[in-house]
Formats: C-alpha cells, structure tokens, sequence
C-alpha cells in the first residue's frame, strides 16, 4: 500500500484518502474493523439517505437485532472496505467526506493538509472561541518545535538533495500542518480587527415636527 509518507507521488484523490486510512489502521491500534465501523456512522450521521441507498449497514440499529444479522452485515460491510483499501474498487465520491471524518489524529490533519495542497490550498480550519484560537497556537508551538527538528537534520550539510528522501515526506507534512495553523489563527486575527475597524453607524435622525 502506497502512503503519503513513503515518498511516492499520489496521482488521485481517492489514492490520498486511501494512503491515510491505511497508515492509520497500520501504525495505531485502530483497527480496519473499528474505521469500517466509524465510516458507516459517519456515513449515516452525514447523509442518511444515501447512506441507505447504498446499503451501508446502519449498526447502531442493527445492535438492536439479532446477533447472526448484525455479524453478516459486519462482514458484508468489512469486504467493501477491503475492496477500497486494496485499490480493487476505486473510493466513490459520496463517500469522502465521511471517510475523512473517520480519520484520528495526525491521520485526519495530513490527509486534509494533502487534499488542501493539490489545489495551491492551506487545511485550515475556522476558529470560533478564543479557546479554540488558545488551543491552536499551542499546537502550531509544538509543529514548529518538530518541524525545526527534522528540518536541522535535513540541513544539516546546507542542503536538501536526494540524500534527505528518507525523511522528506515527514518534513513536508509538518511544513503543512504549521501552514494550516498559521493560516487560521491569521485568518482569525484579521476578523477581530475588521470588527474593531469597522465604522460605527451613523446616529439615528429624528424628525421634529
């Protein structure tokens, strides 16, 4: 399975969304059948309709049930998932987005960071609460704390050539996960000062008889 990390080109969306899922289940202990259960409720939460159109089981309903249909509709739903993951069946459209909501972690942020980049874009995500803003910039302090650290070992010699392969991939993903963040607590900043730049309105008239 081709990752996003392995330093090879990703030519298609569904490839990128693919590579994630994969080096999730891969590298934590979110298991294929733990995603292929988050995706379905996803799937349902996001868009029921079409979720029941295209026969995504619906397993919180089905908990409800016996167990001999909840197990075939389990095991129905885990080979469609095989079939995405092994490349056998390309990753429909209307299930994207839910695909990604189905993502934890660092896995959700590269994978949105790397769709974002295919399109000149930055992953960055509206800020609504100064907490939300709070919480943010400490997390840009700790991706520029690790992306100052790889990037010293690839520069190490002055340069980035084809000896730093290895490790490029790793240092790009850190370099987009900061842009993502400076661009929303910039994003941020630049609304609060349009609120306090704003003009005031002008006072009311009232008409003297």
């Amino acid at each position: 399975m081709t990752t996003s990390g392995s330093g090879q080109a990703l030519t298609s969306r569904d490839q990128v969304l693919v590579a994630h899922a994969a080096g999730m289940i891969a590298r934590t202990g979110f298991s294929q059948d733990g995603f292929a259960k988050s995706l379905s409720q996803n799937l349902h939460r996001m868009a029921p309709e079409k979720a029941s159109s295209k026969d995504v089981p619906d397993f919180d309903r089905l908990s409800l049930g016996d167990c001999t249909t909840f197990m075939r509709a389990s095991a129905t739903w885990s080979r469609r998932l095989c079939r995405w993951l092994s490349g056998e069946v390309d990753l429909p459209c209307w299930i994207e987005e839910a695909w990604v909501q189905s993502l934890t972690g660092e896995f959700q942020e590269h994978c949105l960071n790397e769709l974002a980049s295919r399109h000149g874009l930055t992953g960055a995500r509206e800020l609504d609460s100064d907490d939300n803003a709070l919480g943010e910039f400490g997390q840009l302090v700790t991706k520029l704390g690790q992306t100052i650290q790889i990037g010293s070992e690839i520069l190490a010699d002055g340069r980035i050539d084809a000896g730093d392969l290895a490790k490029l991939p790793e240092f790009v993903d850190q370099l987009r996960a900061v842009e993502a963040r400076c661009s929303g607590l910039r994003s941020h900043a630049e609304e609060v000062l349009e609120q306090q730049t704003m003009p005031a309105p002008p006072p009311a008239l009232h008409q003297v008889n």
